[in-house]
């Protein structure tokens, strides 16, 4: 196969440049932050706003290209490519000079070294050809070059490319989150899908590649294992014997939370406890993580034991968290004010009610929503007046995993567990831990381990006198987001994190969305039989 790709805005991702520079110009203010179409469009409704936007250009694509960063998925995209001896071309529209640049910067001679120093021609890395770059002066002379490459394939980022007269009839992948018109065949608005529907799944053979390019020893063999979650996870065995377990993470344009870079960072500061992975190696624009291998099952019958293991887990977090040298964001959604939470279940509402679905739409409308207004005014009643819209103090918060529960360990043959999946790790609320992990539907506990759970819990934490208050007052709040999460299968975004970990779930779609539509009626159900109370206080 030939696949032809432009090169800046479809490879090459300029958002933060284009930010930075607009603010050394002057144009945009210091507080502004879009994206680079955004950004264009703003320009461009200014009486002097295609001068503005070209002189912009002329600084991103020269002095500023040393800022500029390959789009997630392009990595894995040009390796497989280059395993599967596909050819390679680059021809992108760039003039030698910009527009307006009074400091004359080469543009191709800057792009062809910014490729060098990312390991486009290198043999081991991307191994193109430098005799496949083309840099043309107009956009008619890129189209000609285009059809005298005689390739199978182009994929571009601006449609207008695909509409020049003289496009030879080859198939046109437009790589653009808006697509207007009818010039192209396929149209994705990111580079995992691109990879997936023109180099096909990703095999056992083409993972090992990427994988041998950061593991720090010879890779024997690599094998999918069956996933949930939204991530997948491969087993790797070394030439020498070790095992890993290789973790890949969902596209982060479509979720741009660094999962891989915050779960290396927990495991690395976890690691001392040994209740915890070791991260291994990481490659953040392959999106591949290794781990030590946990020789452990999961879990099947559930004790006191393994709850007093959890909470156990629990304390130790929260003395890690009073230590003042412990530099940790917040976790993914923390929710440390009731502002915040009432916030976060608007928005996943919101984002629910744009899905063009007649059973979910019926859902919301005659369920979710009259719950939520009953909700959202017991429990601001509820809430302890001093902390409403202010955060939880620093030192009543905790480091969590915010994803915790029994569904995220392997018990060893010791009976010691292993707890695993730190992607949103940080410092949250006590009372999101606690609620989150009698709410998961993945957690199958009985009514008496739930009170165990929630009675140690309350202990961990009694310093904190509000924290019951906060509980009761969250209670009620957490079950609605869990059943809003629990539909997040309706969404496309979603979707695609669920099939990207078990791709066997792509043709059972409507099947999968009846069952989750379910079981979150089920949730709605039990927050309205308890009257909002929490049932194990």
């Amino acid at each position: 196969m030939r696949i032809g790709l432009d090169f800046d805005n479809t490879l090459v991702r300029y958002d933060q440049v284009f930010a930075i520079e607009s603010k050394k110009l002057g144009v945009m203010p210091g507080n502004w932050n879009g994206s680079k179409q955004e950004l264009r469009d703003e320009l461009r409704t200014r009486p002097d706003g295609e001068r503005l936007w070209q002189t912009l250009q002329g600084k991103v694509y020269g002095t500023g290209m040393g800022q500029a960063v390959l789009f997630p998925g392009v990595v894995p995209f040009l390796i497989r490519s280059r395993y599967r001896f596909y050819e390679v071309f680059i021809v992108s529209h760039k003039t030698e000079y910009g527009h307006f640049d009074s400091t004359r910067t080469p543009l191709r001679e800057t792009a062809l070294a910014w490729m060098e120093s990312r390991g486009f021609f290198d043999k081991s890395r991307f191994g193109l050809d430098k005799e496949n770059v083309f840099f043309e002066g107009t956009r008619s002379e890129k189209v000609r070059q285009i059809a005298r490459l005689n390739l199978d394939i182009f994929i571009d980022d601006l449609e207008e490319v695909f509409a020049e007269p003289g496009f030879p009839p080859i198939k046109k992948v437009l790589f653009n989150p808006k697509a207007e018109g009818k010039h192209y065949d396929l149209h994705y608005t990111n580079w995992a899908e691109i990879g997936q529907n023109i180099l096909g799944h990703i095999s056992d053979s083409e993972c090992k590649e990427l994988a041998q390019t950061f593991c720090p020893e010879m890779i024997d063999s690599v094998t999918r294992l069956s996933g949930s979650g939204n991530s997948r996870i491969f087993r790797v065995l070394s030439n020498s014997g070790s095992t890993y377990a290789l973790k890949s993470y969902p596209d982060l344009l479509g979720d741009p939370r660094p999962r891989l870079r915050t779960e290396v960072k927990a495991c690395d500061f976890l690691e001392h406890l040994r209740l915890t992975p070791r991260a291994v190696a990481s490659d953040e624009e392959l999106n591949l993580a290794l781990f030590e291998w946990i020789d452990g099952n999961a879990l099947r019958i559930i004790t006191t034991r393994h709850i007093d293991q959890a909470l156990s887990f629990s304390k130790m977090l929260k003395e890690l968290a009073k230590d003042a040298h412990v530099n940790f964001q917040e976790a993914s959604e923390a929710c440390l004010s009731v502002a915040q939470l009432f916030s976060q279940v608007e928005e996943r509402i919101w984002n629910l009610e744009s899905v063009q679905n007649l059973e979910l739409q019926d859902f919301l409308e005659t369920s979710i929503r009259p719950l939520w207004e009953e909700i959202r005014q017991w429990s601001g009643s509820k809430w302890p007046a001093d902390s409403f819209e202010s955060k939880l103090s620093r030192l009543n918060q905790t480091l969590s995993p915010s994803d915790f529960g029994f569904h995220n360990s392997l018990e060893r043959s010791d009976g010691r567990l292993c707890f695993v999946d730190f992607e949103y790790f940080g410092r949250d609320d006590p009372v999101k831990l606690i609620a989150d992990f009698l709410w998961h539907p993945a957690m199958d506990l009985e009514f008496a381990q739930k009170q165990y759970w929630l009675r140690g819990m309350l202990a961990i934490f009694d310093q904190d006198k509000e924290l019951r208050r906060r509980f009761r007052a969250a209670w009620p709040l957490y079950g609605l987001r869990w059943a809003l999460i629990i539909l997040n299968e309706f969404r496309q975004d979603g979707w695609q994190k669920r099939v990207h970990a078990k791709r066997e779930l792509q043709h059972k779609r409507e099947q999968t969305q009846l069952r989750q539509l379910g079981k979150a009626a089920e949730v709605c159900g039990r927050i309205r039989k308890e009257k909002l109370e929490c049932p194990y206080a």
